[in-house]
């Protein structure tokens, strides 16, 4: 009996102390809870903070890299906005196995990359690693679709320092090559991967990106004396440069500031597209019309290619250059040429054929006393590719581009409109707009202004033409495109007479070549002879009752 109460006795001792454990365990268990939700809250700050800032700040800039819109997608063009070859960035890494083939030729780029630099590679990797790691929230902002995506920071990282080299070593392979040496014996992967017209498609879809800050990161830190320099625009403008070289574009003097805040490889063509179609066209001001507040300017051109050389209107090819040195530039090509295959003759280290010439996308119309200038357009099999997908981004950059918030005096904030050109929204439009039929088609082919090196016949031309403008806005178009379509609906300078019956036989071919469409499809052929027997035995029948013999 005494012992059981000592065994009591102990046991309420013990209960005391086993309650103060336990609720020390539960202020532990508490406090950890509340540093982890603080940990997240300060994450999620840092996060907000670094979207905020990177509004416009340059080249860094939040969702700017976004998902194509529905609306201008369909079943013939979906597959323009997919990689073929390779992908870039995290939207479509893993989506499908023959994109896999890819990644061992980017490690291998990554490799020859680092052995170009002077120094331990395994220092400058580590060096590249953590840059790109503390990079990791301002990498973040600028995708739209990172929300959906939930990659962890280690597997974003890997994916930016890989995809981020392996374009790096594409921009030194084409234009600084002779530069920065490597030592490694076997030539650089990329000089192939720059010969594929794919590859080079693939990195100009607009959800196939990476920031290009990362390429900057990168840069400064293999290559300090070629790339790290005091006025960051130098640097900026040297990748840019090289990226218009790999993209078939020949750079020059770009004074546009927009043109140093490009934050991927799309704005960078696109604005210097625009910007040169407006220097050859020498524009001075902007054409400004008059609407009405409660109307919508949505202008389309309602005359096609036959119609308006039924009006008077002499459409031909536009001249290469403005100043009239298509000569200069023929023997200059040819100089080029024979130094590149010289140069491939006596390097026998590196036995690699010359890069095939890859041509950048450019658009120009001028009309000016009756005469409509078109830059010669070439159809190959990644031009839908290019040309969706900068439209695509055009509609989105028109979104969120057109205007800024500023300060203003006395601290009043005013709104600070910017002036966007959309060439390739236009140039889709005034293409769906000058051909209604296979007969427009041949009309621009004969002029040498549409070169198909896809050998598609005209109905197949007039198709992809006109897919080029599916779900396009037409209210995000500038007051270039705006001018040149009311002249041209406008412009009326030949014989009433003669005017009409060539707009006449061109209806009458329109209207027989949409019949022919029609009966080759399914067995419209069969139920049309079918309808047209009927009828010529209702006739008979009827005459043969009112008529007797």
């Amino acid at each position: 009996m005494a012992k059981n109460q000592q065994r009591i006795g102990e046991q309420t001792q013990a209960t005391p102390n086993n309650q103060s454990r336990s609720g020390a365990q539960t202020h532990a268990t508490s406090s950890n809870q509340t540093t982890e939700t603080d940990t997240d809250m300060n994450k999620w700050l840092v996060s907000t903070m670094t979207l905020l800032k990177s509004l416009d700040n340059g080249y860094i800039q939040s969702c700017s890299i976004p998902i194509v819109p529905e609306e201008l997608k369909n079943s013939t063009n979906k597959e323009a906005y997919m990689p073929r070859v390779v992908t870039i960035g995290p939207r479509f890494k893993g989506s499908r196995e023959d994109l896999l083939l890819m990644e061992e030729v980017k490690l291998r780029c990554l490799f020859y990359l680092f052995h170009r630099s002077d120094g331990d590679v395994k220092q400058f990797l580590l060096s590249c690693s953590e840059a790109i790691w503390k990079a990791d929230e301002k990498i973040r902002a600028s995708y739209v679709y990172m929300p959906d995506i939930k990659l962890s920071q280690q597997k974003l990282a890997n994916i930016m320092l890989i995809d981020g080299c392996f374009l790096l070593e594409l921009l030194i392979a084409k234009g600084m090559d002779s530069e920065l040496r490597c030592q490694s014996s076997p030539p650089s992967p990329a000089l192939k991967v720059l010969k594929d017209e794919d590859v080079l498609s693939d990195i100009l879809l607009l959800e196939n990106q990476i920031p290009i800050i990362v390429l900057h990161i990168l840069s400064e830190i293999l290559f300090p004396t070629k790339f790290k320099t005091a006025d960051p625009k130098e640097r900026i403008k040297k990748i840019n440069n090289l990226f218009l070289s790999i993209t078939g574009y020949s750079h020059s003097q770009v004074q546009d500031p927009n043109y140093f805040n490009s934050p991927h490889v799309i704005d960078i063509v696109h604005v210097f597209v625009n910007r040169e179609g407006e220097r050859k066209s020498h524009v001075v001001g902007n054409y400004v019309v008059p609407i009405d507040s409660t109307q919508h300017l949505k202008p389309k051109l309602m005359r096609c290619a036959s119609r308006l050389q039924a009006a008077g209107v002499t459409i031909k090819l536009a001249e290469e250059t403005a100043n009239g040195n298509c000569c200069f530039n023929f023997l200059w090509k040819c100089f080029g040429g024979i130094c590149i295959k010289l140069h491939n003759m006596l390097v026998t280290n590196n036995q690699v054929d010359a890069l095939e010439e890859v041509k950048g996308m450019d658009f120009y119309f001028n009309f000016e006393k009756g005469t409509l200038e078109i830059a010669q357009l070439e159809i190959t099999k990644t031009t839908k590719a290019k040309w969706c997908n900068v439209i695509a981004w055009e509609h989105h950059k028109n979104n969120w581009k057109c205007s800024t918030v500023v300060s203003g005096i006395n601290g009043n904030n005013q709104i600070n409109t910017t002036h966007l050109s959309r060439n390739f929204t236009a140039s889709a439009l005034i293409f769906d707009g000058l051909i209604c039929c296979a007969a427009d088609v041949k009309l621009l082919k004969d002029k040498n202004i549409i070169v198909d090196h896809l050998k598609m016949s005209n109905e197949e031309l007039e198709e992809f033409l006109h897919s080029m403008s599916f779900g396009v806005d037409l209210g995000i178009v500038d007051s270039s495109y705006v001018k040149i379509v009311d002249d041209l609906n406008d412009y009326s300078h030949s014989f009433f007479v003669l005017r009409n019956l060539k707009i006449f036989s061109h209806l009458f071919k329109g209207r027989l070549e949409w019949l022919f469409k029609f009966l080759k499809q399914n067995y419209n052929f069969v139920a049309a002879m079918l309808a047209f027997l009927t009828l010529v035995q209702t006739v008979y029948t009827v005459l043969s009752y009112h008529l007797p013999k």
